[in-house]
């Protein structure tokens, strides 16, 4: 598929940001709670398709990184900026989206988990509605028999820029938290799509909230 060309200014921004993040990773306490042996530090048995919002990219790239993931990302020009800054902490780019190539990325990713590699998407990407499922995660999970794992993400102390996503940026130092939901099963033959797309926003909402409280107890 063709994608944006990174121009010189584009390529500024990622030398600037891929050690930044680095940076800012190392100084959050970070950690994991709810399902948390299905996390990156977990000894899955098969692959999962790990789940999260738009808004948390930021520190979910870096805490998952180098387990060799493979993440589907869009082919715009903010998907190739994210996608050349993941390559640097470990990760694989299936690009499309539900506007533009989604049906060849979903057959990507399909690969990728029946090969045993661990996948992730965001449900609400590229542009949203923020926090609002698309039937990507469903349709992938159906052609493969993985499970699918909601998680949540929030930082103590954190911007919240005022983009369509409320996208997260920890302020350093800060704790951090990420909650792993109960793992979704959507079997390969019957049941209703539209069912199990409901079952994985509402378990996306509880990590979501639940990552939320953390900090207020």
């Amino acid at each position: 598929m063709k994608t944006h060309k990174l121009s010189f200014l584009d390529w500024l921004i990622i030398i600037i940001a891929t050690p930044m993040i680095h940076l800012l990773g190392l100084t959050l306490r970070i950690k994991a709670e709810g399902r948390a042996e299905l996390g990156p530090r977990g000894k899955q048995e098969e692959p999962p398709l790990w789940s999260l919002w738009h808004e948390t990219i930021l520190m979910s790239v870096w805490y998952h990184r180098d387990q060799d993931v493979h993440v589907m990302i869009s082919a715009s020009r903010d998907g190739e900026l994210i996608s050349t800054i993941g390559k640097f902490f470990g990760y694989t780019a299936v690009r499309g989206s539900s506007s533009r190539g989604g049906q060849e990325a979903t057959r990507e990713m399909v690969d990728f988990l029946k090969a045993g590699k661990r996948c992730a998407i965001t449900p609400d990407g590229p542009r949203g509605p923020r926090r609002e499922m698309k039937p990507g995660a469903v349709n992938i999970a159906r052609m493969t028999g993985c499970l699918v794992v909601p998680f949540g993400f929030t930082a103590e102390r954190c911007w919240r820029l005022k983009s369509w996503d409320g996208f997260i940026i920890p302020k350093p130092f800060s704790r951090a938290v990420f909650v792993y939901g109960e793992p979704i099963l959507i079997p390969k033959s019957g049941g209703d799509d539209k069912k199990f797309t409901e079952q994985i926003q509402k378990e996306m909402d509880r990590v979501t909230q639940a990552a939320e409280n953390y900090f207020s107890k």
